[in-house]
């Protein structure tokens, strides 16, 4: 038999995304384990995802995240040290996967079709001959 770590994996790579519940625009649910540890939940469907929002998620948002959005992510993830729950049951059993572990695996899928929107960032002037090369 199958665990539920294969299962989900196996039901990502069909549809190439994963499921989130947004409490507003780029912030997500989260979770800790008896240890204080932090991960964010990931669902393989729309409908688990769903029912997870109720209880502190009510009136979260339902989204999903495609594999290259979700390999830069994890790379912010792993660099603060926050993991990612896979399907966590109602009962808070979790099943942990490491943030790079998981960037790794997602590597080959990546589609590179996301990029970072960097247009509001505007360019600073310096000033004429103001700003050297370093030597």
């Amino acid at each position: 038999m199958e665990n539920k770590l294969e299962l989900f994996l196996k039901a990502i790579l069909e549809t190439r995304k994963v499921w989130l519940l947004e409490a507003k625009e780029g912030f997500f649910a989260m979770l800790e384990d008896a240890d204080g540890e932090p991960y964010i939940p990931i669902w393989e469907s729309e409908t688990l995802a769903a029912q997870a929002a109720q209880g502190d998620w009510e009136g979260y948002t339902v989204t999903d995240m495609g594999f290259s959005e979700l390999q830069q992510w994890l790379k912010e993830l792993a660099a603060d040290e926050i993991d990612i729950a896979v399907s966590p049951e109602a009962e808070g059993e979790i099943t942990a996967i490491p943030s790079y572990k998981f960037r790794k695996w997602l590597q080959p899928y990546d589609d590179h079709s996301f990029k970072d929107d960097d247009s509001d960032e505007e360019e600073f002037d310096y000033g004429d001959g103001w700003a050297q090369p370093w030597s």
